[in-house]
């Protein structure tokens, strides 16, 4: 009797082992990286403006999107989970009209990321409870 109260447990676990992998899959990980790139392009773009008018201030840029691509061609998916976004200094100062398009484009990418996460798991959900909302 012991016996059957551990086996139903460990199928418990399992099953709940499972379903956080459903939701933890690679597409979940890489929207999420790709929203974190987005979040900290955001600050960053925010800081080059903030520093239009401090002298020597050279514009910094986030490399995220190029990395990604490359990993992606490299070792596909496995590889994509890796890239983590870097911040680099270029050798031009900040210009305004450009941050604010940055800005702009950086707006819309977060609104498609938070659109697609809201769809994944939305579909997650589905699947999990049957209910199409």
């Amino acid at each position: 009797m012991h016996h059957k109260k551990n086996d139903s447990f460990v199928r418990a676990i399992n099953h709940t082992r499972n379903r956080m992998k459903l939701i933890d899959d690679n597409h979940s990980q890489l929207l999420g990286r790709a929203m974190d790139a987005l979040t900290l392009r955001q600050r960053i773009t925010s800081a080059n403006i903030a520093n239009l008018d401090t002298p020597g201030y050279k514009k910094l840029d986030v490399q995220f999107e190029n990395e990604l691509r490359r990993a992606q061609e490299a070792d596909g998916v496995r590889g994509m989970k890796e890239v983590t976004p870097t911040i680099v200094e270029t050798n031009e100062a900040p210009v305004m009209e450009d941050e604010m398009l940055e800005m702009a484009d950086t707006q819309i990418r977060v609104n498609v990321m938070a659109r697609s996460l809201r769809h994944h798991f939305d579909m997650l959900r589905t699947g999990i409870t049957g209910i199409n909302r």
